[in-house]
């Protein structure tokens, strides 16, 4: 699908969610409306020069408003290229990880060049300095996702012309989550197949909001929307695959994945994950990407225990039998063939993706626990086994969500067969008990 046919029930309108922040930053700085703001029925909300504070979200609220409100709002001391310049020095300076990567990029100092002179559009100074106050945590992840972005256009080679559009695709690709309630997004709650839709419509809301914003690339646009697709088809709002994706939206893609993946998990489950799914990202990207983690032994943390790695195996084990199961209920013994667009197509591509990385892993799929054994007088390879099952129930569960985001497409066909597997995606625990 195009950017620029976007269905217009997915085009969101105003969040609640982002006008409570902008007005609660009020609170403690001064955010001050640049124009008189109006509702979409002509009638004046705030004059010129008021103060925005949280007393003024039930009047921005109560009505649709007639324009962005972040084109009518100005801030003091807002987020710019300099500010930028001195988060990213802190980061680099703190973490050993992020240090590594820009030092074997190439030229550590280009990252700041760049970012002092990059041109940041006012509506965009100003969400993300509203970013910066009340949702850090997606502030400190753009960040982060700006430094490996770069690190791997540099390792790549990519055009120093490109270098200020990736920066600002990647400062800005989660701006449509600050559109999101932030209690969906807290890592200690248990997100709900609907709320999962909120999350997953975010590509679409930072596109919508910034793509026809005067000065901003259309190049850094477009990567927003498509920074979620996979090569594979896997990845959503629109299912694009291969050359379907454009390069920033690749880049910014990897990046962001590396980024979640270095918070949780020792570098060499980093790169055991790009491994794994190896056909989701391009792999002139996940080459540089290795080349700049440059994972050695003294990464890895600890022995994993016998126990934990046992009941992983079991786990894939029993996904693999209950697999066969439903792949006969499905469609008796015939599945789909590869490529094939029915709508339960995609379920066969990926669970037959699942079992060719057990196979090429040299695991039985009718004797996990064989595996097990083998590891017994190898404690290296007890830790790349677990690295690989720890990155295969990543992958379970994203195959999971997947299924959430096609459901629409899917009524009708097995649910209840389909609920299970899901269940036995995530939780293969509470699949045994329903």
């Amino acid at each position: 699908m195009k950017a620029d046919l976007i269905p217009p029930q997915e085009i969101p309108g105003e969040s609640p969610h982002y006008i409570l922040a902008v007005t609660e930053m009020g609170d403690t700085r001064e955010v001050l409306a640049s124009a008189d703001i109006y509702a979409s029925n002509g009638m004046k909300l705030l004059a010129k020069g008021a103060r925005v504070d949280s007393l003024q979200y039930a009047r921005l609220t109560r009505h649709r408003l007639s324009a962005p409100l972040d084109n009518m709002l100005t801030t003091d001391r807002p987020v710019d290229g300099n500010f930028l310049a001195l988060e990213v020095d802190r980061i680099i300076a703190q973490d050993a990880i992020y240090r590594r990567i820009v030092t074997r990029a190439g030229d550590p100092r280009m990252l700041k060049h760049s970012l002092v002179s990059l041109t940041l559009p006012p509506p965009v100074q100003l969400r993300l300095t509203v970013m910066s106050e009340q949702r850090k945590e997606i502030y400190q992840h753009c960040l982060r996702v700006a430094i490996i972005a770069f690190a791997v256009a540099q390792r790549l080679r990519l055009p120093e012309e490109d270098y200020g559009t990736i920066l600002l695709a990647a400062l800005c690709h989660d701006m449509g989550e600050m559109h999101t309630d932030p209690d969906i997004l807290d890592l200690t709650h248990s997100i709900t197949t609907e709320e999962r839709r909120f999350v997953h419509v975010h590509p679409i809301t930072g596109y919508v909001l910034l793509h026809e914003m005067p000065d901003f690339p259309a190049a850094a646009a477009q990567a927003i929307l498509q920074h979620h697709e996979r090569m594979d088809g896997s990845g959503y709002p629109h299912a694009l695959s291969g050359n379907n994706i454009g390069t920033l939206g690749k880049l910014l893609g990897v990046a962001d994945v590396t980024e979640a993946a270095i918070k949780r998990l020792a570098l060499p489950r980093v790169e055991m994950l790009f491994r794994i799914n190896r056909a989701r990202f391009a792999p002139a990207m996940l080459d540089a990407l290795r080349d700049l983690l440059h994972v050695t032994a003294s990464d890895e943390h600890g022995l994993p225990s016998e126990e934990d790695t046992a009941a992983q195996l079991n786990h894939l084990g029993e996904l693999l039998q209950a697999w066969f199961s439903l792949r006969a209920m499905l469609v008796g013994q015939k599945a789909p063939a590869p490529g094939d667009k029915a709508p339960l197509g995609f379920l066969f591509e990926r669970m037959a993706q699942i079992r060719s990385v057990v196979l090429q892993a040299g695991m039985d799929p009718d004797n996990m626990s064989s595996m097990l054994a083998m590891t017994q007088d190898a404690p290296e390879l007890r830790v790349e086994l677990h690295a690989m099952l720890d990155e295969m129930d990543w992958l379970l569960r994203d195959l999971a969500n997947e299924i959430d985001r096609r459901s629409p497409e899917l009524t009708g066909l097995s649910q209840g067969a389909l609920k299970d597997l899901q269940l036995q995606l995530r939780h293969p625990e509470t699949a045994a008990a329903h």
